[in-house]
């Protein structure tokens, strides 16, 4: 832990924002309003103190889809030496705000896991709610490869997923609803520590049954007072797994000793848990 009014840092290499690397290959949402929304209403959850576990036991890690630094930040204040990294540039932004804010300066990268190309290696990698996001089940593939080779030998991947079969009856029935612009009704709307109200609405827009793979849409908007002053239209890819279907790819690039987990909870999962999480050790 650090002292009062101490500065803490999580790294001494020097910071990079792109690391020669084009982000525009993810397919996410986490952009622009989106990403205020994120930095300004998610916050906490049971991941920090789970992830926290392994973190703590080896250093230095990384955090990959760090985001807005809901995991990261609380690490770095409390001395962690925690990389971070996301496909988004404008949460890697606001995860430099929150963590400025906390007096630290992490080593902060922005780059699609599929392209990771960092120049450390570390003991520990978090992907909390990152996998499967933003491009192909081919990208999701190389995300897994790129992350065994950040990884020391004898290094842990934590990584969790929202689990469930992809149901083939059901989206063959499927059928995309129209986009609706109008802005949501003021009970809708939430207002936000910077300020500023904000509303979300999303939908569905394609589904690929060949690649098992669900495109979503998320419209967000901002107010200041009644005033409405953004509006923005942003598209997330996601990737449908089961959980031998993750395992399985874990192994396939070079994991071993892969132990699925319930939830944040660390004992086997039970049919009450929808995430389940993967711990897994590099060759």
């Amino acid at each position: 832990m650090t002292e009062a009014g101490e500065t803490c840092r999580s790294s001494v290499l020097p910071m990079s924002d792109d690391h020669g690397r084009d982000p525009s290959t993810a397919t996410t949402w986490h952009h622009g309003l989106i990403a205020r929304w994120w930095a300004n209403f998610n916050l906490d959850g049971p991941e920090i103190e789970f992830f926290r576990s392994y973190v703590a036991a080896g250093q230095p890690a990384l955090d990959v889809g760090c985001g807005s630094g809901r995991l990261l930040v609380p690490w770095v204040a409390d001395g962690l030496d925690v990389d971070g990294v996301d496909a988004s540039a404008d949460m890697i932004e606001a995860c430099r705000v929150a963590a400025r804010n906390a007096g630290c300066e992490p080593v902060l990268y922005v780059q699609p896991t599929h392209r990771l190309d960092l120049p450390r290696r570390y003991r520990t990698i978090i992907s909390c709610g990152a996998f499967g996001l933003g491009g192909s089940r081919a990208d999701d593939i190389e995300g897994l490869r790129r992350l065994r080779a950040h990884l020391l030998p004898g290094g842990v991947l934590a990584l969790d997923y929202e689990v469930h079969e992809f149901d083939d009856d059901r989206w063959r029935r499927w059928q995309t609803r129209p986009a609706d612009e109008s802005p949501p009704p003021s009970q809708a709307r939430r207002l936000a520590p910077d300020g500023f109200h904000y509303a979300l609405r999303h939908r569905i827009t394609a589904v690929d049954m060949a690649e098992r793979s669900v495109t979503r849409e998320l419209q967000a908007w901002q107010w200041q007072g009644d005033e409405l002053v953004a509006h923005e239209t942003h598209a997330l890819v996601a990737n449908v797994y089961s959980s031998n279907e993750i395992v399985s790819l874990l192994a396939s690039v070079g994991f071993t000793d892969v132990r699925v987990l319930g939830s944040y909870h660390g004992g086997a999962p039970t049919e009450l848990d929808g995430f389940h999480v993967f711990v897994a050790t590099a060759v």
